[in-house]
């Protein structure tokens, strides 16, 4: 059972979530619930202080009011006056009153005594017979008290220690009345001196009645000072808190102080007299004593509660997993015994890993279906292509039906032929997976633009032939010639790739279709005469308007050879213009038998003139001849002559050599300078010295013996080799701050050069750096 839960990863991941949530709502539920009755607990709490404290504040006021009508009737006596202000008295005039305020002090329970000084004969005459005997210097320390206490008032209770009793903090209270119009320290006083008693077990009854023996209620003067309820000083409160009680101006005030076991809670309300503060410290525990009660009954009830929780929670998850096993079950019994391994996070991953293997198999499967069909379907139109008259209407209907051909078994027909110009050049510096999207890309958007007009079926047949087939409208001809144009617009503006199109004359029946092809396979032929990015038809070529003229090419091949023999490079630069534009008038099968006739005429009579020179022409005639198979048009054969006319002019001339050596350092800094553009060719530098780039590459080659693609390469490989050395970037940085764009055309010309790849030669300096 434990085993079997343990394997139900997702089944645990609902139960702990039901289970985290219970939890979470528990918590949250209690912790409010106990921190709300936690502040109305403290709340009634200061509601009890602060009456406490009023009750101590009531009695102070009464005290003063007592004391206040006491002072009045006394100060104000007939009998009190002579002897607070007579400048002269005995002691017999006065005995009768002083016997009254024997009476009046030992009369009242709070009276402690009461002390007469007249200031004209500087007397004190006291109930207190100590005092008034000044037996141990009462007199004088009581002066020096009033002397300590600045900013003395009349009508306050003020402290007095005047004995030597350490049990006590205060002996009395004064409360004294003078004359205004005089200095307070030089005139006659009346002062009643209070028992501390009175106050102080007044509070202490307070306290009894309203907490227990851990709290207390203190009492604060206008000098800080601190009394307990038993005539102590209270020195226990840390200076911060006595300071914080002395400073602050708030009527009633409550906050804690202390942490762990001392914490307690104080309580501050202002007495309104004298400046004085009652004050409240009660334990912290104490307070909270009954809600830790129902504290700990909440822990109690949240834990058997969260145990009835989880065991729900268990029933629940149970249920909502059942249908999740289910699955889990039939799947497993569905997949191979390989793919029954255990689960991966949970059983949704492991059901989804299932559905996307078994999907990337279907995917796959339909993949592989495709291709096979994509590859019987090429095969049938090839068939179809090179079948030739033995394709009959029957058999082409089959082929439709059988393969599902994307073609209409009736006419008309249209066949054509698309080739990328500058085949080998584009395609050298691309990577495989820029081929194939080009491929791609040139066989879809044709194929999109013409299915507009008709069915078209596309093909690429090898050795740069893209060959479509399309079944027409009718009166679809010239849209289709658009929707080709719209195709080369397209291919050349997104991927920079130029195209030629042929297009072979419509028909009508399939038994036609092999010699369409090959009508469409002549018509590209003629990309050589018409030049590149045209759209080539049967109208355009004209074929049976051509003809050669024998005798005007025997003309200017005579010309050709004298001038030649000469020197001469401008008019041997002529002469080839003449015989290129009398060649162009003529079919391509004349064309290319005219241009081979000439460049057999003019290596031969070069090989004739090295044998008489002592300084023979510096010119490659294998290399030459290799040169102009390779060109694609006419133009670029002309050039290629043209530029051999100006070479044979140049190793003639010693000051074109030194102008040749000069162009060659120009371009050089050019390539130091912009060898890290990708896009930095010959071409560019020929824009940049506004010369023709196959007269400036001819100049370079004449002076380094090597081409400006040559030497480019081999300047960007040395840079590379010394980023690769001294840099640590990666292989992509290092080819980018090259120049190079292409990473398969990188690596072939480094490891071309150095015989190892990049990341080999990076490796191998690490481990032998010397070598």
């Amino acid at each position: 059972m434990l085993i079997s839960f343990r394997s139900r990863k997702y089944l645990q991941r609902i139960l702990w979530s039901l289970i985290a949530f219970i939890v979470a709502i528990l918590c949250v539920f209690a912790s409010t619930l106990y921190w709300n009755m936690k502040s109305s607990t403290l709340r009634i709490q200061t509601e009890a202080n602060r009456k406490v404290l009023a009750q101590v504040k009531y009695n102070v006021e009464y005290m003063d009011e007592i004391l206040k009508n006491l002072m009045m009737s006394l100060y104000f006596d007939n009998e009190v006056i002579p002897i607070l202000y007579s400048k002269t008295f005995s002691y017999e005039d006065i005995a009768i009153k002083l016997a009254k305020l024997d009476k009046v002090a030992d009369s009242s329970t709070y009276l402690y005594s009461i002390i007469l000084y007249n200031c004209y004969t500087d007397t004190y005459l006291s109930t207190n017979r100590k005092f008034q005997d000044n037996l141990h210097g009462e007199i004088e320390r009581f002066e020096m008290q009033l002397g300590n206490k600045s900013n003395l008032q009349k009508m306050r209770l003020v402290p007095m220690k005047i004995t030597g009793d350490s049990q006590a903090a205060i002996d009395f209270f004064s409360y004294m009345m003078y004359d205004d119009k005089a200095n307070q320290t030089e005139q006659s006083k009346l002062i009643l001196n209070v028992k501390p008693e009175w106050i102080f077990n007044n509070i202490k009854v307070i306290n009894d009645l309203a907490y227990d023996k851990s709290s207390s209620v203190l009492l604060m003067d206008g000098n800080g000072s601190l009394y307990s309820n038993d005539n102590r000083l209270a020195d226990f409160l840390p200076d911060r808190i006595t300071s914080r009680i002395q400073e602050s101006e708030a009527e009633f005030e409550t906050f804690t102080y202390g942490r762990g076991d001392n914490k307690s809670i104080v309580t501050v309300m202002s007495l309104g007299k004298y400046n004085w503060k009652a004050i409240s410290i009660q334990s912290y525990d104490y307070a909270f004593r009954e809600l830790y009660g129902v504290r700990n009954m909440l822990i109690v009830v949240t834990a058997l509660f969260l145990l009835m929780s989880a065991i729900i929670a268990l029933i629940i998850s149970t249920r909502l997993y059942r249908p999740v096993d289910t699955m889990v079950r039939q799947v497993r019994g569905a997949l191979p015994p390989e793919a029954k391994s255990g689960l991966q996070k949970d059983e949704w991953s492991y059901l989804a890993a299932s559905y996307a293997s078994m999907a990337d198999k279907a995917d796959s499967a339909e993949r592989h279906h495709v291709r096979n069909r994509k590859i019987i379907e090429d095969f049938h139109i090839r068939s179809i292509l090179s079948r030739g008259s033995g394709l009959t209407e029957v058999r082409f209907r089959q082929l439709l039906e059988e393969y599902q051909l994307p073609l209409d078994a009736e006419g008309p027909f249209l066949i054509g032929i698309c080739k990328i110009d500058q085949f080998e050049q584009s395609m050298l510096q691309a990577s495989t997976e820029e081929q194939r999207i080009y491929r791609f890309a040139l066989g879809n958007i044709t194929d999109e633009l013409l299915s507009r007009h008709g069915k078209p079926a596309w093909i690429e047949m090898g050795d740069n032939q893209f060959v479509f087939i399309v079944s027409l409208s009718r009166n679809a001809i010239e849209p289709i010639k658009a929707a080709i144009s719209e195709m080369q617009d397209i291919i050349q503006s997104y991927y920079k790739l130029s195209t030629t199109v042929s297009l072979a004359r419509p028909f009508e029946s399939c038994t036609e279709i092999a010699g369409a092809y090959l009508e469409a396979q002549q018509l590209m032929q003629y990309r050589m005469l018409l030049g590149s990015s045209v759209l080539i038809t049967a109208d355009l070529v004209k074929t049976e308007e051509r003809h050669e003229d024998l005798h005007q090419a025997t003309h200017i091949e005579k010309l050709m050879t004298e001038h030649l023999r000469m020197g001469n490079s401008t008019e041997l630069t002529k002469d080839f213009d003449s015989y290129f534009a009398y060649a162009s008038m003529l079919t391509y099968t004349q064309f290319m038998n005219a241009v081979m006739h000439m460049t057999v005429t003019v290596t031969k009579t070069i090989s004739e003139m090295n044998e008489h020179r002592l300084r023979p022409l510096e010119i490659d005639i294998r290399a030459f001849h290799l040169e102009v198979l390779k060109q694609e048009t006419a133009e670029e054969i002309k050039a290629l002559f043209q530029s051999l006319a100006l070479q044979l002019s140049e190793q003639d001339n010693p000051a074109e050599a030194e102008k040749a050596d000069i162009l060659a350092r120009t371009m050089k800094d050019m390539i130091a300078e912009n060898s890290m553009d990708p896009d930095f060719s010959l071409h560019a530098m020929a824009q940049l010295l506004k010369m023709s780039s196959a007269y400036i590459g001819r100049q370079f080659k004449q002076s380094t013996g090597m081409t400006v693609t040559e030497y480019l390469n081999d300047f960007r490989l040395e840079r590379a080799l010394e980023l690769l050395e001294t840099k640590d970037i990666t292989i992509n940085e290092v080819m980018e701050q090259a120049g190079y764009r292409s990473q398969s055309y990188f690596f072939k010309l480094f490891k071309s050069k150095y015989g190892t790849s990049p990341k080999n030669y990076r490796l191998r300096k690490v481990i032998a750096p010397d070598k």
